[in-house]
C-alpha cells in the first residue's frame, strides 16, 4: 500500500453520512439536556418528582399519582438521569448523522414505554414528556431523511 492510500482513507470516512450534521439534531439534544438533568441527582430528582405530582393533583389529572421514590428507586432514577444528560451532551458536542438516528430510534422506544405506562393507568402527566418525545422524534427523523437524500 502506498502512501497515498493511507491519507486518502481518513477523507473518505470524514465524507461518510456518519460524520454529517443533521438538522434538529443538536436542538434535540438541548431539549433532553434541559429536561432531563434535573433528574440526574438524587438531590434534584426528588424536586422534580415532587413538582409533576404538584401538577397531577393541581390540574386533577387522571392516572396514578407519581409516588414517592424510596432510595433505591431514586438511585435508578438518578443513574437514567445521568445517562440522559450525558447521552444529551455528547449529541451537543457532535451531532452526528449516526448518534441522531441512534438517539431517534431510542426516541420511539421511550414514547412507547410512555404509552404503556399511560395504558395502564399511570398519571396522564407523561403525556407532556410523550408530546416532547415524539415532536424530536419527527423533526430529527425528517433531519436525517432529508440527510440520505442529499
Amino acid at each position: 500500500m502506498n502512501e497515498t492510500a493511507i491519507t486518502a482513507a481518513p477523507l473518505r470516512l470524514a465524507s461518510d453520512d456518519s460524520y454529517q450534521r443533521v438538522r434538529w439534531g443538536r436542538a434535540g439534544a438541548v431539549y433532553d439536556l434541559i429536561v432531563t438533568v434535573g433528574f440526574a441527582t438524587p438531590l434534584t430528582a426528588p424536586l422534580l418528582l415532587a413538582l409533576i405530582r404538584a401538577l397531577h393533583d393541581a390540574l386533577n389529572l387522571p392516572g396514578a399519582r407519581l409516588p414517592e421514590l424510596d432510595p433505591t428507586a431514586l438511585m435508578f432514577t438518578s443513574m437514567f438521569g445521568t445517562a440522559v444528560t450525558m447521552w444529551a451532551i455528547a449529541r451537543i458536542l457532535r451531532p452526528e448523522a449516526r448518534f441522531i438516528a441512534i438517539d431517534t430510534v431510542g426516541r420511539a422506544v421511550f414514547s412507547l414505554w410512555m404509552i404503556w405506562a399511560l395504558l395502564n393507568g399511570q398519571s396522564a402527566t407523561i403525556v407532556v414528556f410523550l408530546i416532547g418525545e415524539v415532536t424530536w422524534l419527527i423533526l430529527q427523523l425528517s433531519g436525517l431523511l432529508r440527510l440520505r437524500r442529499r
